[in-house]
């Protein structure tokens, strides 16, 4: 049974983020291992067949050569910065209308919770789809009135009053945009108000209590933002700064979320899932 979202219509794109050194954890902390296999090994599994493009980019030899045999494509550098990593990631996503970044240090992260990111962007393609049929036949609607009333002498005065209207719509639409919390994004679409509506071009991401964590799904307007972060900065840096257009995800539990940072972190993993046994897994 597949895992993405029914009748799908968008082309969804996977960065798995694998270049981190590791400082704090003493060494490459990707190909440590959690319940025999490497950490960065699950979070692949977990993205299976999930996306119609999906990438690992990394600066480690080890992990290039694991994600490969699990059917990943891989991008092996010697960059040294995130940003680096973010924008070799996205030269691999052409043709995506969404990326979503995992990171490869949550091995615990679900594939039911990647796949509920997928269904938001989707219902916001629906949503985009509704309003741009609606507003074909607003302007077919108009366009007849237009030649009706031509007819009859008074297109002159029809045009002024559309003009009046046109002016009441702008107006509620900066209104809509403002009350919905969502002005930001009004930049992204025609009409401020039809961002509340329908949900347009939201970035989605995961959280847990409140918080928000990755994976992070970005829409494709932000993908030239991604293309060109300030040195040392990750998608984190373009949510952050369209925080109008955020909406977050509740996961199941806080371990999905949970990143290896440290050698300790590894081992509270490690107890956690000993205590819990295969339902301590992702699946």
């Amino acid at each position: 049974m597949p895992h993405a979202a029914d009748n799908r219509t968008l082309k969804h794109g996977c960065i798995v983020m694998a270049s981190g050194v590791g400082a704090r954890f003493g060494g490459n902390k990707l190909m440590a291992e959690l319940c025999g296999a490497p950490l960065v090994g699950h979070v692949v599994r977990a993205t299976d067949d999930l996306f119609s493009r999906r990438v690992v980019v990394t600066r480690h030899a080890d992990v290039a050569a694991l994600c490969e045999t699990l059917g990943a494509q891989v991008i092996l550098h010697d960059e040294p910065c995130r940003n680096d990593t973010v924008r070799l990631g996205m030269e691999a996503m052409d043709g995506c209308d969404t990326v979503t970044f995992v990171q490869g240090d949550q091995p615990l992260i679900r594939p039911a919770s990647i796949v509920a990111l997928l269904r938001a962007a989707e219902r916001d393609a629906a949503g985009a789809a509704r309003r741009d049929a609606a507003d074909v036949v607003g302007c077919d609607a108009v366009g007849a009135a237009l030649a009706d009333t031509a007819e009859g002498g008074v297109a002159e005065d029809y045009a002024m009053e559309l003009d009046a209207v046109e002016c009441d719509v702008d107006a509620a639409a900066g209104c809509d945009a403002a009350e919905s919390d969502v002005a930001g994004a009004a930049k992204h679409d025609a009409v401020g108000c039809n961002v509340a509506e329908s949900d347009v071009a939201r970035i989605w991401r995961t959280s847990f209590g409140g918080v928000p964590g990755a994976p992070v799904l970005f829409p494709s307007w932000a993908f030239d933002e991604l293309r060109s972060l300030p040195r040392g900065k990750g998608g984190g840096f373009v949510a952050k700064a369209h925080a109008e257009c955020v909406r977050t995800i509740e996961v199941s539990s806080e371990w999905e979320l949970f990143d290896v940072d440290t050698r300790d972190d590894l081992e509270q993993l490690q107890t956690h899932v000993a205590r819990c046994g295969s339902a301590g897994l992702p699946r």
